[in-house]
């Protein structure tokens, strides 16, 4: 291993501070959509937000990490909602969780009961040498019990949980500086609640930020990581996820660190594209950029937009405004020692992105949406250094009058059983757009000990402000399950996450042995049916779902507007049961095909179906 530039990048983290002074404000517009409100939580810069309902009472609470005017903090706060002053009352829950800085933390559900885990790392001093910690806390009944679990000490890096193995628990992924100053990227395998280390080879996330993402629709989750690597300098990686495992795959994407990433499909095309800032090299020595990129077909491409660049800030998808697509908020600066912003940019579609409204700027930012007062819409928790070089936390509260209602819950739940894997699907709701799912499965009705669901069962409220587990999926797989009978729900979240209540419950077994194909009802259908070609129009790849009373020949061929065939789907026999058919857009040779509209024919036995599909550019 190469000798570690931790003192290179400590620098750059020193030259970040420089010129508090001479840094220009930032004005605030008015009048706002947003409410800056009251409330008794630390002001802290430096440091990390975390909205979290760890108490299961139906509003979220905050992890609060960083520098205060009285040193180094970090405190669980529970939401105690307005008082009669209308301040916001965040009691400190007493977790005693200790002071860090250059910190990150996150909630997930460790052991799949239900209630939020915490992961924290950070350092237990501002100043070389550093002391890095990394601490598991799992939730008993609200009060936070800490794990001897063996995970690396680190600091100055990434925390980012995610099931990357798809075998339904949550799995932790690690980077920042060990204690011996190298720079390490590690990758935890949940193993019934234990984590074991699975990889300890991971680049970049150091002085950085971690994301994973389904970028290429293929049903796992694949991960992009930005920062200092003491291999490639500024890198931003992005591993492709095989089956659990991880490739790092050639991009263009803009080598930064002291950034921050952001997944969602801002177009709304189904597929998900990355916003990534952070800091450069340049004639400036070091300035701040901000990118968006377009996800074409599962390739990356930077799009035009004007974006204001950031370093030592952080990104943030939303639907503040409730029309269902996500704006965007960031909060940094624009180059080192000199001027911060903080700013939502409203998403106008093809207009792009446009300044909606300028926050109070800020430099080592954090931000975390999140509806902390139940309201229906998104609020904004906001931290970091001021123009004044005084530290603050801003809870601005959004003011829309009118709500939308949440989307309704999906529908027509399937499982196809093959051996000790099973494949999950549902149809999206008849209304909403920009939909993600939570999806849940356990071994008892109601349960998610399998797959957990940062949501309650029983009425769909959301524990944690994300999007949902499975993104805009609506199929999904789960390998290695032991034989028995699993209970599965599935529930869908609009980009303002508004969560539906959870679908009618379904139900699959697993044998011991061999495989089995259920429904929810355990029936087969009457007579063929071919649902909608969904999504319709699609970019990356339609699913055509095709349900069989008995075995059977099945063809479905796709044409063009000529009436030329142009790809064959399945020509073959089908066994009984219901089929998954997916279209990725490309002809019998695999070349991509133009944008058009298509025409596909489905025949079995003696039934035609026909439809039409639209693939966009």
């Amino acid at each position: 291993m190469k000798a570690p530039r931790h003192d290179r990048y400590t620098g750059f983290l020193l030259l970040l501070a420089l010129g508090t002074g001479l840094a220009t404000a930032q004005p605030v517009i008015q009048p706002f959509t947003f409410d800056l409100v009251r409330h008794t939580l630390p002001h802290v810069e430096q440091g990390f937000l975390s909205w979290g309902d760890y108490d299961n009472d139906g509003d979220l609470d905050v992890v609060v990490t960083g520098r205060g005017a009285a040193g180094l903090h970090a405190a669980l706060y529970r939401n105690d909602g307005k008082s009669d002053d209308e301040t916001v009352r965040f009691t400190d829950a007493g977790a005693g969780l200790p002071p860090v800085l250059y910190s990150r933390s996150a909630w997930f559900d460790l052991d799949g009961d239900g209630d939020l885990d915490l992961v924290l790392s950070g350092s237990r001093t501002e100043t070389p040498p550093f002391i890095p910690v990394t601490l598991l806390y799992r939730n008993d009944d609200g009060r936070l019990v800490p794990l001897e679990a063996g995970l690396e000490p680190l600091h100055s890096g990434a925390v980012a949980p995610a099931d990357y193995d798809n075998d339904g628990d949550t799995d932790l992924l690690l980077a920042g500086i060990d204690a011996a100053g190298r720079y390490r990227g590690l990758l935890y395998r949940n193993d019934g609640g234990t984590l074991t280390l699975a990889r300890d080879d991971l680049r970049g996330g150091t002085f950085g930020a971690a994301a994973w993402g389904d970028y290429d629709d293929d049903g796992d989750l694949d991960l992009a990581l930005s920062g200092a690597s003491e291999t490639d300098g500024f890198a931003t990686l992005l591993y492709r996820n095989d089956a659990g495992t991880l490739t790092p795959q050639a991009t263009a994407l803009e080598p930064v660190a002291f950034g921050s990433l952001a997944w969602g499909d801002y177009d709304d095309d189904g597929d998900l594209d990355l916003a990534l800032s952070g800091g450069r090299l340049s004639l400036r020595f070091f300035e701040g950029t901000t990118r968006l990129y377009r996800n074409d077909g599962g390739t990356l491409q930077a799009t035009d937009d004007d974006l204001p660049g950031i370093l030592a800030g952080h990104l943030a998808w939303g639907d503040y405004d409730d029309d269902g697509d996500l704006d965007l908020a960031l909060s940094g600066a624009f180059e080192a020692g000199g001027r911060r912003t903080a700013r939502l940019l409203r998403n106008d579609g093809a207009g792009g992105f446009v300044t909606a409204t300028f926050f109070i700027g800020a430099i080592f930012a954090a931000t975390d949406w999140g509806d902390y007062d139940g309201d229906g819409d998104l609020d904004l928790l906001a931290s970091g250094l001021s123009t004044a070089g005084l530290p603050f936390t801003n809870l601005y509260e959004n003011q829309r009058q009118v709500i939308p209602p949440p989307p309704p819950p999906p529908a027509a739940l399937q499982a196809t059983v093959e051996g000790h894997t099973v494949h999950l699907q549902w149809d999206p709701p008849a209304s909403g757009r920009n939909l993600t799912y939570n999806l849940r499965v356990g071994r008892a009705p109601g349960g998610h000990d399998v797959l957990p669901v940062p949501a309650d069962p029983a009425t769909g409220h959301l524990r944690l402000p994300r999007p949902g587990n499975v993104a805009h999926h609506t199929t999904w797989t789960l390998r290695n399950l032991p034989g028995g009978t699993y209970y599965w729900s599935v529930q869908a979240l609009d980009p303002a996450l508004r969560a539906s209540a959870f679908a009618t419950e379904g139900t699959f077994t697993v044998e011991a042995a061999t495989g089995v194909t259920t429904a929810p009802s355990d029936r087969l259908p009457d007579r063929p049916r071919l649902h909608p070609a969904h999504p319709n129009p699609f970019r990356t790849t339609t699913t055509f779902r095709l349900e069989l009373p008995h075995p059977q020949p099945v063809t479905l061929h796709v044409y063009n507007v000529l009436g030329a065939r142009v790809a064959t789907l399945h020509d073959g026999p089908a066994e009984a049961g219901t089929h998954t058919l997916r279209w990725d857009g490309r002809d019998a040779t695999g070349r991509p095909l133009g944008a058009g509209l298509y025409v596909y024919e489905l025949h079995t036995g003696d039934r035609l179906f026909t439809g039409k599909v639209i693939l966009l550019p």
